[in-house]
C-alpha cells in the first residue's frame, strides 16, 4: 500500500473579536490580500463568523502556516515579536498592522493540542500484571 502525504499546509487558527464582523471582514481580507500581494503567496485564507454574543461578533481566522513562514522572510520584524513559536509571533505582528490603521480586534491563538512523539509507548496495562507486581513488593 502506498501512503500519500497531505498535500495540505499545515493550518494556523486565530480567534478574533469585533464589534461588527460584517463591516470588519472586507478589512481583514483586505488586509490579509495585501499581505499575499506583497509576499507574492496565494493562500487559502479563510475568515468565518463564529457568532454574537453580548454585542460582540467573534470570528476565526485560518492561515496557512507556509504562508506565515514566506511573511516571516518578507517581514524580518515578525521575529523580533516576543513568542516562543512563530505562530505567535505573527499573532502579535498582525494585531500591529491592525492597530496602525486604527482597527482594534482582539486576537488569540486558538490551541491546537500536539503532541511530538519519538518511538512508541509501552501501555502498562498490557506487562504488568497482578502476580509480577506481588512479586514485586
Amino acid at each position: 500500500m502506498h501512503k500519500n502525504s497531505s498535500a495540505k499546509s499545515p493550518i494556523v487558527q486565530i480567534s478574533g473579536s469585533c464589534l461588527d464582523f460584517e463591516k470588519e471582514r472586507n478589512i481583514i481580507l483586505d488586509v490579509i490580500g495585501e499581505l499575499e500581494w506583497g509576499a507574492h503567496y496565494e493562500s487559502n485564507f479563510e475568515c468565518s463568523s463564529e457568532g454574537k454574543t453580548m454585542g460582540w461578533d467573534f470570528f476565526n481566522m485560518y492561515i496557512e502556516l507556509d504562508f506565515i513562514k514566506t511573511l516571516a522572510e518578507v517581514h524580518p520584524s515578525i521575529s523580533k515579536e516576543e513568542g516562543n513559536m512563530l505562530e505567535q509571533q505573527f499573532l502579535l505582528w498582525l494585531e500591529k498592522q491592525f492597530k496602525k490603521i486604527k482597527k482594534d480586534y482582539h486576537l488569540r491563538l486558538v490551541e491546537t493540542p500536539y503532541e511530538i512523539s519519538k518511538g512508541f509507548r509501552i501501555d502498562p496495562e498490557f506487562y504488568r500484571t497482578e502476580e509480577r507486581l506481588w512479586d514485586l513488593r
